[in-house]
């Protein structure tokens, strides 16, 4: 008596196949594949391409992807913009340098920072700190050498 695969409620009994799954796209034909997009199952490369040219519902329209908008500078603002090439002559010039490495200095500019009316605030400083007028010329100087080369 060889050893029993299956006992008497363990009986083989005839079972019915599942039925197959069938096509996302064309729903014929039982699936072979998924779809990368939303992982709908499909049968073919006729039905892959029919379902890229309709688009997927679960990834977002062909496309470029949406911008941010872009904020708007107003006329009088553009003006007041300088360069990278002027900035970087900004700060490679020695005399910009050595008035940024003052506390005290450092101090007038985040003071003049946190100021309401700025302008105000700048043609005051250039009227009676002789170390902020040197400095706007240090800035001048280095924007200018830049601009004549």
């Amino acid at each position: 008596q060889g050893p029993r695969l299956l006992g008497p409620c363990l009986r083989a009994a005839p079972t019915m196949a599942p039925k197959p799954q069938m096509c996302f796209v064309c729903r014929v034909a039982p699936v072979k594949y998924r779809f990368p997009c939303c992982r709908e199952r499909y049968c073919s490369a006729a039905c892959y391409r029919v379902h890229s040219a309709q688009g997927c519902a679960s990834r977002p329209a062909a496309g470029p992807p949406p911008k941010r908008p872009r904020e708007e500078a107003k006329p009088e603002e553009e003006e007041d913009l300088i360069s990278e090439v002027r900035l970087c002559a900004l700060r490679g010039h020695q005399g910009v340098r050595e008035a940024l490495r003052s506390e005290a200095f450092c101090d007038v500019l985040r003071a003049l920072d946190v100021v309401r009316d700025r302008r105000a605030a700048l043609e005051e400083l250039l009227e009676k700190d002789a170390y902020f007028a040197g400095f706007v010329d240090h800035m001048t100087e280095a924007i200018d050498y830049v601009a004549s080369q």
